[in-house]
């Protein structure tokens, strides 16, 4: 018989895996369309399918960052002639395709957890999984970006969720989601993890901490109810630059806080704490435990994920460079503020051309490694006012 101990880590570890092993996906590395391409003429018309597909990549990847058309035509040069037309078509529109044949993974970080009549979701990222080149790409959507969403009306994205929930749209709560997202930003996805994000601190202190690493330090506001006035005093919450482990509470902190910095910044750091996390799960080797720990899955995310889909994505995400995951973060070169009838400060599409256009990169977009760094040559922001 499971001992209590044992008991309480199987509860704590199995989100882990399912949330981080789960949709952490191997990718190429960085920088694929830079190599030099040394194909001999009997090479190019004798590749095998796959090769060739990986070719038609590289040429694909260089034509969307160069829009230098005479390249491809010279990279594709040594194909047979009858073969280039459409081999050129194909290059030019390859990587904008690239969304509509990935695997990709509604994450839904909610905060339902408090009971509140009604709840919102905190935290939307959509995992794109490329499993024939070996490709990741993590969008973040802010939750503020205001959205069409079907028989309800326009309103932030981060209660869609919610009212497919409680208005029992077929698929529940994620399938509205995943529907407006769609609809929204011509993203697709597939599948869905729920996160419920109270269980953040549990998660972090049964592993013993997650290590994040930061150029810069980190400022944000908490808050404190005084027991005198019954109000709110703030105070600063700072973290050093370098290698910070951070406990459950800091890691909460870390993922959510968003008063002094921004919620893109919080995005950014979203995305650090699922990396911290995986890197975390790999160190104490938690895969052999998946099948084990299947059945306390459901108190703190919920998925349409099988165990067998967990099993294959936590393999296949152990093995992952941190330079080789890539990440974007839809931001105000994309965006534009709008305020609506009540007053209420929101976000819509400004540039629906540099939407797509980021959208066609993402693969090509900064390495997961590179967020908590800063630019060469830009100095650190100072700290906020206490």
């Amino acid at each position: 018989m499971t001992s209590s101990p044992q008991r309480k880590w199987v509860r704590i570890a199995v989100p882990i895996l399912a949330l981080v092993a789960g949709i952490a996906v191997g990718l190429l590395a960085i920088g694929w369309w830079l190599w030099p391409v040394q194909w001999t003429d009997a090479l190019a018309v004798d590749l095998a399918p796959t090769e060739k597909e990986k070719y038609l990549d590289v040429v694909a990847e260089s034509y969307t960052i160069r829009q230098d058309l005479a390249a491809a035509q010279e990279q594709l040069a040594t194909f047979a002639p009858e073969e280039q037309p459409a081999l050129l078509a194909d290059v030019q529109t390859r990587v904008a395709r690239r969304l509509y044949k990935t695997e990709n993974i509604l994450v839904l970080g909610d905060d339902s957890h408090h009971n509140y009549a009604i709840w919102r979701t905190d935290s939307i990222m959509v995992i794109a999984i490329d499993r024939e080149n070996g490709q990741v790409g993590i969008i973040s959507i802010p939750r503020d970006l205001y959205v069409d969403i079907p028989d309800y009306g326009m309103e932030r994205v981060n209660v869609a969720d919610y009212i497919g929930e409680v208005r029992e749209y077929p698929g529940g709560g994620p399938a509205l989601a995943s529907r407006v997202i769609s609809e929204t930003l011509g993203i697709p996805t597939q599948h869905y993890v729920r996160v419920h994000l109270g269980g953040l601190s549990t998660l972090v202190d049964a592993l013993g901490g997650v290590t994040v690493d930061l150029d810069c330090p980190l400022y944000e506001y908490e808050f404190h109810k005084n027991k005198v006035t019954g109000e709110y005093d703030r105070s600063l919450w700072t973290l050093p630059a370098g290698k910070v482990l951070l406990d459950g509470a800091n890691a909460k902190k870390f993922a959510t806080y968003r008063y002094a910095t921004s919620d893109f910044s919080r995005s950014s750091r979203q995305q650090q704490i699922i990396w911290a996390l995986r890197n975390r799960a790999l160190e104490v080797n938690l895969i052999p435990k998946i099948p084990e720990l299947w059945s306390a899955l459901g108190e703190l995310y919920s998925t349409d994920l099988t165990l067998v889909d967990v099993i294959r994505l936590a393999q296949f995400g152990m093995e992952l460079d941190s330079s080789n995951v890539h990440s974007l973060s839809l931001n105000m070169e994309v965006l534009t503020n709008h305020v609506n009838e009540a007053g209420a400060s929101l976000l819509i599409v400004g540039d629906r051309e540099l939407l797509e256009k980021k959208k066609e990169m993402l693969f090509m977009q900064k390495p997961l490694e590179k967020l908590g760094k800063n630019e060469e040559g830009k100095e650190c922001p100072p700290p906020p006012p206490p």
